[in-house]
């Protein structure tokens, strides 16, 4: 809806224009859950549509934000929003990956951290070709720069903790592998000790 409240726009817009060249860095949207959310929207009578005919193409379906829209966007950006539930497959790895060698957690850590520094820069790149080609009112500016801030501040706190156990592991202060032991069975780490 916040898109729509800028101006009216096509699914495919939506898609490529919204999700994947500005907001991707925070929000992923496939055009499957775009258009299934625009339905429950248009239900819900938050949004409204209209078809555009285009000569020599198909025709185009626009979605228009309603006034009920508008007035339920700003109650939910006023709002506080809750943390998502943490799902990180990468730390479920790390957290049973007891049974790998030194040199089997070093490789995946640090191909973890070539992904999150792809990322990082990707992200500055994304910044520096808002900045030069979209023009937006200060406020509005400063605050997508927050938040491309907060998606960059992420991908470097996750660099900092991957450098630190990687540090940890290197520098000897992770116990020998035991072959043969329950993982479950071994006493548990000192807070802090990795």
């Amino acid at each position: 809806m916040g898109f729509l409240a800028e101006q009216p726009r096509s699914g495919y817009d939506l898609k490529t224009r919204c999700f994947e060249e500005q907001a991707g860095a925070f929000w992923t949207a496939d055009q499957a859950q775009i258009y299934r959310t625009l339905d429950r929207l248009q239900a819900a009578r938050m949004v409204t549509s209209v078809r555009k005919r285009r000569a020599g193409k198909p025709d185009r379906r626009v979605y228009l934000l309603t006034d009920a829209g508008a007035t339920a966007l700003a109650a939910w950006l006023a709002s506080e929003s809750p943390l998502a539930p943490p799902r990180d497959a990468f730390l479920v790895q790390v957290f049973f990956s007891a049974e790998l060698s030194d040199q089997e957690l070093v490789a995946n850590l640090s191909a973890r951290r070539r992904a999150h520094q792809s990322r990082l820069e990707e992200l500055r790149c994304e910044v520096i070709s808002h900045a030069q080609h979209v023009v937006l009112p200060q406020r509005v500016r400063l605050l997508r720069d927050a938040a491309f801030d907060g998606a960059m501040a992420r991908e470097r706190a996750s660099i900092d903790w991957i450098d630190d156990t990687i540090e940890a592991i290197e520098g000897g202060k992770l116990p020998a592998l035991a072959h043969g032991a329950s993982s479950c069975a071994a006493a548990p780490p000192q807070a802090g000790s990795i």
